[in-house]
């Protein structure tokens, strides 16, 4: 928490100041919101799917009550207890305290619910629940995976319905999704939790990162401020297991922000005064020019081959990114601080610096083609220097 704290402060006034330029503004803006918010957790089911129970479970206590109607109930960190009710003819209602079956007026599709509860600060919650016709529910899911950084679908079933809607959700979110079977302690009850499991678990490799079997009313006893929060029933009911991937999930995203966040400040870092900066550097020796390119070359082909082999293995894992920023760096790096080089070799410092930000750039936004892309702009830094010393 001390460090995000504390690269946010010098993000936020990084941005502030104008440090950052243009083309790093943006993305830093982003990164201080990314770091500000509560990490995003959609639960999204048919009606009657659990997705209260398990919200409440996740939360562990009470919070979230069953409203039958609005297709969105988000639960979130507000400074007092209040709410406000979209309804169906394009107006709003703001009401104070928590909206419960009793309160809700007719026609609300949506719910915002904020909690002065410490619990949301860093995870709010929104149950989506898909009824209607097949399109009124395709809209919706696409609505939440929009708002989402992480996605838990409910379901006792899975069926092919409800793997047609799934399929609709994009690639990216589906990284960070669970598949959660919901009230397994009634699967196991009447035999059918272990058939149910070998059945969904070849979907599951392909469209989640886990199946999860939960019991949350059980998870939710263990869970609660005045129970003893007996450990064997955390862990059997299943709680235990999905919390602590969601939990992996949330620290992962956590320190990847941080990462990107650090990488935009170092690279954008406030020029040393002229007064205090070293002498300038040396112009290269002509001699040392050919090494130079050798070098240079040697870091890239080198990058490809290592790059090449690992998509055999792990296609589109996000270490080919990361090691295609590597090589960029390290091809800028043989350039830096270099004075009065040769007209060709300039001109390959220009590209190499201009790759270095491309993939950084890449590395920060992570889009669903980065891999690709990042060896693309390796490749292309590659073909410049070939051609432009005529190897």
């Amino acid at each position: 928490m001390a460090q995000m704290e504390e690269i946010a402060g010098q993000l936020d006034h990084a941005l502030k100041s104008g440090t950052l330029p243009p083309d790093g503004h943006a993305t830093g803006k982003r990164l201080l919101t990314q770091l500000g918010h509560a990490t995003r957790i959609a639960v999204i089911g048919l009606p009657e799917a659990g997705k209260t129970a398990l919200i409440n479970m996740l939360v562990g206590t009470t919070l979230l009550p069953k409203l039958a109607g609005p297709a969105a109930v988000e639960l979130r960190f507000g400074p007092t207890a209040s709410a406000r009710i979209d309804l169906a003819d394009q107006t709003s209602r703001l009401v104070a305290g928590v909206v419960d079956a009793q309160s809700l007026p007719n026609g609300a599709v949506r719910v915002v619910q904020d909690l002065p509860d410490h619990r949301l600060k860093s995870c709010s919650f929104v149950k989506v629940t898909l009824s209607g016709s097949g399109t009124d529910q395709a809209a919706l899911l696409g609505w939440a995976a929009k708002r989402a950084d992480i996605a838990i679908w409910c379901s006792q079933q899975f069926d092919d319905r409800e793997r047609a809607l799934w399929s609709r959700v994009p690639d990216h979110l589906k990284d960070h999704s669970f598949l959660v079977l919901t009230r397994a302690d009634q699967l196991y009850m009447r035999g059918e939790l272990a058939g149910r499991i070998a059945r969904l678990q070849p979907v599951v490799a392909d469209e989640f990162l886990g199946l999860y079997p939960v019991a949350s009313l059980q998870g939710l006893a263990a869970r609660r401020e005045d129970a003893a929060r007996p450990q064997p029933l955390w862990q059997s009911s299943g709680g235990k297991a999905i919390f602590d991937g969601i939990e992996q999930q949330v620290q992962a995203a956590r320190a990847a922000d941080l990462d990107h966040a650090s990488m935009l400040l170092e690279r954008y870092k406030t020029a040393i005064p002229a007064a205090v900066r070293e002498a300038p550097a040396p112009s290269l020796p002509q001699a040392d020019a050919e090494t130079l390119i050798d070098q240079a070359l040697a870091i890239l082909q080198t990058c490809a081959d290592e790059v090449l082999a690992q998509s055999v293995t792990s296609p589109g894992d996000e270490a080919i990114l990361d090691r295609c920023g590597r090589a960029a760096t390290d091809l800028a790096a043989l350039f830096e601080g270099m004075a009065d080089l040769p007209a060709s070799l300039d001109m390959i410092r220009d590209s190499a610096v201009e790759g270095e930000e491309m993939l950084m750039l890449l590395r920060l936004e992570r889009g669903e083609a980065a891999e690709t892309d990042g060896l693309t702009v390796l490749l292309q830094l590659k073909r410049e220097i070939a051609e432009r010393v005529g190897t």
